[in-house]
């Protein structure tokens, strides 16, 4: 139990069992897994979360943490420190842990299957090896295939639009090519490794400086892409049961700043309903392409829209997506009465090959156009530098509350949510906290969201 950091995990052994393997922020997205699962079994069913986030307090039962990094760390700063890990070495840890070992095994005895959802389905997670252990969700192995940027680009080129491009090499290579283009390229080259996310192992680079400065890497693969002014940055979601059925659930618009760091979403979209059509097939292409490999689960795709209002393929992202809670949330108030939602759809798509019957037609055209009276926004304060907390943020409601409360014609507002609470060092790439803001005007939403935003930074005490 040395590298157990927190649990209040007690089985009760006339209830069936799921586990969570992630981070905090998509803690909420439980209730839809629970209620999806909880449609198909009779027997009661609770949900242990296994989660890397070291937090001031975790007011959720069955919660399991596991940070052998922040451990360490905390020892060593004689306070309570707060880090993210990769989710390749939280798979890791999480596999390896005895507590988490003998817990399955336990839960085993009295049910025949023991289901794990992921946020991202990971290789490096081989808890599925003990028998009974299935996972709910894409198959690891072509999640991670697929969620490569070259395999992506010689994959969907000539069936959707997409930025030209180059692959190279090293560092070496990566320089020789980006100084040739660049006389061409002359708005920015777009430097990625094969694998990056929220910004991470990628930027839009403006000098040469920019490309040897960060990438030195020799070994490495890199794609390289020529960066296109653009207004929007729109993120598609969607599901994919088999080769030919795709469920998109909508058109939301990502915040990006420094050129690729997503730091939150908002919907519905502002974009022309022409251009939404337009980004909902195409990720419904990406999604048949992906379905007809083998893909089976939620997805997303990312874009950017020209001045002329020239949508282009960025990339695709294997696993659940930041906008997946709000999406689900509005969709339960969106859709008709006992539609399932993405989770379900998921569960179906993985177990099943195939969505529930009373699937209802892709909502994808609920922007402002057509009527929707639920626009929600999201923020992400992922700190770039160490910092301590001054105070921690209670909140006296969920999301899914904040949601129907607004869907039903009552107040908007905004929740702080994760947030890691009083006099803890924050270490850089960690969120601080998410704001989630929710009304029924685009202007309110967005006023509430900056309202969040500014509380959120309140509790941030100093530099550490």
């Amino acid at each position: 139990m040395n590298d157990i950091i927190f649990t209040n995990v007690r089985l009760d052994p006339d209830t069936y069992y799921v586990f969570y393997v992630g981070e905090m922020k998509a803690y909420g997205l439980n209730e839809f897994v629970h209620q999806a699962i909880g449609r198909h079994t009779e027997r009661k069913t609770r949900i242990i979360s296994i989660v890397s986030d070291v937090l001031e307090d975790y007011p959720h039962d069955n919660i399991i943490v596991i940070n052998p990094e922040a451990f360490a760390q905390g020892i060593t700063a004689r306070s309570r420190v707060s880090m993210r890990i990769p989710i390749t070495r939280f798979a890791r840890h999480v596999s390896a842990n005895a507590f988490v070992r003998e817990t399955a095994s336990s839960i085993l005895q009295s049910q025949d299957e023991l289901y794990v959802w992921m946020f991202e389905s990971k290789p490096e997670f081989t808890l599925t090896r003990i028998p009974g252990v299935r996972l709910l969700g894409p198959d690891p192995l072509l999640a991670a295939k697929f969620n490569n940027k070259i395999w992506q680009y010689n994959t969907f080129r000539g069936h959707i639009p997409i930025p030209d491009y180059q692959i190279c090499h090293g560092a070496t290579q990566l320089a020789e090519l980006t100084a040739r283009l660049r006389p061409e390229w002359a708005d920015g080259i777009f430097v990625s490794l094969e694998y990056s996310a929220a910004g991470m192992g990628s930027m839009v680079t403006r000098t040469q400086e920019d490309v040897t400065g960060r990438f030195t890497d020799e070994e490495a693969y890199c794609f390289v892409s020529r960066y296109m002014i653009h207004d929007y940055d729109p993120t598609v979601l969607a599901v994919v049961a088999n080769e030919d059925d795709v469920f998109v659930a909508g058109v939301a618009d990502q915040r990006i700043e420094n050129g690729n760091a997503f730091r939150g979403s908002t919907f519905p979209s502002v974009l022309d309903v022409r251009v939404q059509e337009e980004l909902c097939e195409h990720t419904r292409t990406v999604g048949r392409l992906l379905g007809k490999r083998g893909y089976r689960g939620i997805f997303g795709c990312d874009f950017i829209v020209t001045p002329d209002g020239r949508p282009f393929f960025i990339e695709a992202n294997t696993r659940k997506q930041g906008t997946t809670m709000e999406f689900c949330c509005a969709m339960e108030n969106l859709l008709p009465e006992g539609s399932p939602n993405l989770l379900e759809l998921e569960y179906f798509a993985v177990t099943r090959n195939r969505f529930p019957e009373n699937t209802p037609a892709s909502p994808e055209c609920l922007d402002a156009s057509c009527g929707c009276k639920l626009h929600w926004g999201t923020y992400n304060n992922k700190v770039d530098h160490s910092i301590r907390t001054a105070h921690n943020i209670y909140q006296t409601m969920g999301e899914r509350d904040l949601f129907r409360r607004a869907a039903s014609g009552g107040s908007g507002g905004h929740l702080i949510l994760e947030h890691v609470g009083t006099d803890m060092i924050v270490k850089p790439g960690t969120f601080l906290g998410r704001v989630v803001a929710v009304d029924s005007s685009r202007r309110r939403m967005l006023e509430r969201l900056r309202q969040g935003e500014e509380q959120l930074m309140r509790s941030v005490r100093a530099e550490a």
